[in-house]
């Protein structure tokens, strides 16, 4: 085992979670990187947008409607307490939203971009012709994994329901283990991009990103604030695959044979 595997569990969250930060500069020093970010930035800036407008007119209200009305003391209090709450969630289910609807909208986009840093970073050449049947068929590839694992996040969460029927810390152990499963869930769509092009099955891949769960939340919790970073949140899911793709070569490619295509 290597010594970078060896990493603990708190230095590869550090690790992962700066993994978005940290590619605007490798972007900006690579050369040809950029031309991969125009039009990704342009359906980022819409789909961001809509969801804006979403969350405003339909989760808001729904959020606003679960908080106690009344003008007892206690009421006031608990109102207190539990507004900022709906904001983090809201926030949150945004974040969620976006990376679902963007993984399978910007996916075209970000599997050649994917492919450039690691060709950058390693000289691997995986370069495939477009067409427009390669373009529907990977997104259709993606759509099918975030669902796929989406279902097992929310069946891990039926499952740590009981926690809820723990007094005291229960209702915060729930929070955590639901928290953390988004941010795993998050990050596996990132990493997905180069174990995809190892023609792995999603067994494979959930085993692996699993082996590097800490560095796959990091990544996820990292994706989930540079998206609130006004006109660079535009650009957060590209950043997001390059960071994962430059975690991918320092950490787990070395635990899978090549199979370069082309």
């Amino acid at each position: 085992m290597s010594g970078k595997k060896k990493s603990g569990a708190i230095a590869m969250f550090v690790k992962g979670f700066g993994a978005c930060f940290t590619a605007v500069g490798f972007v900006k020093a690579t050369r040809g990187l950029k031309r991969y970010f125009i039009i990704p930035f342009i359906l980022n800036a819409v789909l961001l947008g809509a969801i804006a407008v979403l969350s405003y007119a339909v989760i808001y209200p729904f959020l606003q409607n679960l908080v106690p009305q009344g003008e007892a003391w206690y009421l006031s209090a608990l109102r207190w307490i539990i507004t900022p709450l709906l904001l983090f969630l809201l926030a949150f289910a945004c974040v969620i939203l976006y990376s679902i609807t963007g993984s399978v909208l910007v996916a075209p986009f970000n599997d050649p971009l994917s492919a450039r840093v690691e060709n950058v970073l390693t000289g691997a050449g995986f370069d495939e012709e477009f067409s427009i049947g390669q373009l529907f068929s990977d997104m259709a590839r993606i759509a099918s994994g975030v669902f796929r694992l989406l279902f097992i996040v929310l069946v891990f969460n039926l499952l740590i329901l009981f926690f809820n029927l723990i007094p005291g810390v229960g209702g915060a152990v729930y929070g955590a283990l639901s928290f953390a499963s988004a941010l795993f869930f998050l990050g596996f769509g990132f990493f997905d991009f180069p174990l995809e092009r190892r023609r792995l099955v999603f067994g494979e891949k959930l085993k692996i990103v699993w082996r590097y769960r800490a560095l796959a939340m990091g990544l996820g919790l990292g994706f989930s604030l540079i998206t609130l970073v006004p006109l660079v949140g535009f650009l957060g899911l590209n950043l997001a695959a390059v960071g994962a793709t430059r975690l991918f070569v320092e950490y787990m490619r070395q635990d899978i044979p090549e199979k370069p295509q082309g």
